[in-house]
């Protein structure tokens, strides 16, 4: 019985320290907003597979809200889809995206706070995975640190910081940002030639017979059942932040370009430098990840670094631009 106890106390004490990043709008949050500079095309095809509307009664259906033109384009401008218990939603890249500075795309859903300036809000979750081929997918490695002792309802709240590589972590109009650098081990996978990703939705039941779990085999608690023609993910669209170069404009990674110090305090600045033709003029833009806004714009020589402005906390994403070349990295301001 000690060791039992032992064991729930330990297991109650990585409960409480589990810590992601927050809720959008909060301290450390790495939500990315829709209108983000950061994000260069939009999802343009969709395969839907619907769950049931509650999969423990079968009997009541599949969901019927949305379909797969509401899956595409820019996220709240087609309505959503709804994928149900289970459902997936397949999304196709003809230019593929990948792996470079920070994370790579985004999936939206259409959760939303509890309460204003809330850390709890209404979401449904779904897990990510990533093809190289539309035929071999993996998943990026979930997290979830929601209490399982009680099942959430169908208009239970989740905490954002409990959730990491689950979509539907942040609240519209933002979206939850995957990094394939993640999966750069994977011996099925290219990640730097992804041509699909695969949305597929947390059934939430705490009951073992309908759970599902996250990485580590945590049962995850999700709001359910949704018994209802929206119930389940309600998939908006999916952003492309780093993808292959039609145009003929390159990018590369971030060791070609350095900042420090990263991660740096509030107020402090920050120096740029780097490793390919320092002595030529750049331009450096700055874009806040959670807001999208181009926080500024300047030009100086690479020689003995460029001083960026003071930033306030938040995560950004610096671009040096020269000669039709783009070197990304990203800046963490505590």
């Amino acid at each position: 019985m000690k060791i039992f106890f032992t064991f729930f106390v330990a297991l109650l004490s990585l409960q409480a320290l589990a810590q992601y990043p927050a809720q959008a709008g909060r301290p450390g949050s790495t939500a990315l907003h829709k209108d983000s500079t950061a994000i260069v095309a939009w999802a343009q095809g969709c395969m839907l597979d619907r769950g049931f509307m509650n999969v423990a009664n079968p009997s009541l259906g599949k969901t019927t809200v949305g379909d797969e033109t509401m899956c595409i384009g820019k996220a709240g401008t087609n309505g959503v889809a709804s994928l149900g218990d289970g459902g997936t939603a397949t999304l196709p890249f003809a230019t593929p995206i990948v792996n470079g500075a920070g994370p790579d795309f985004a999936v939206f859903e259409n959760g939303f706070l509890y309460a204003f300036d809330s850390a709890l809000a209404y979401l449904e979750l779904a897990f990510v995975e990533v093809s190289s081929d539309g035929v071999h997918f993996v998943r990026f490695p979930s997290a979830s640190f929601t209490d399982t002792i009680t099942q959430l309802d169908p208009y239970g709240t989740l905490d954002a910081s409990k959730l990491n590589n689950l979509a539907g972590k942040y609240v519209f109009p933002y979206g939850t940002p995957f990094d394939l650098e993640e999966l750069k081990n994977e011996p099925a996978l290219d990640v730097n030639h992804i041509t699909h990703v695969r949305v597929v939705d947390v059934t939430g039941s705490v009951n073992a017979i309908y759970a599902q779990r996250d990485a580590t085999g945590r049962i995850i608690n999700d709001p359910w059942p949704t018994d209802f023609p929206n119930g389940g993910f309600d998939l908006d669209a999916v952003a492309v932040i780093n993808r292959e170069q039609p145009n003929g404009m390159q990018v590369f990674e971030s060791s070609l370009i350095t900042l420090f110090p990263n991660p740096c305090v509030q107020g402090s600045s920050v120096v740029l430098k780097a490793h390919f033709e320092p002595n030529y003029l750049v331009k450096v833009n700055i874009v806040s990840l959670a807001t999208g806004e181009l926080v500024t714009t300047m030009q100086g020589l690479l020689a003995n670094g460029i001083i960026l402005p003071p930033l306030s906390c938040g995560i950004y994403l610096i671009e040096a631009e020269q000669s039709g070349f783009v070197y990304r990295s990203k800046l963490l301001v505590q």
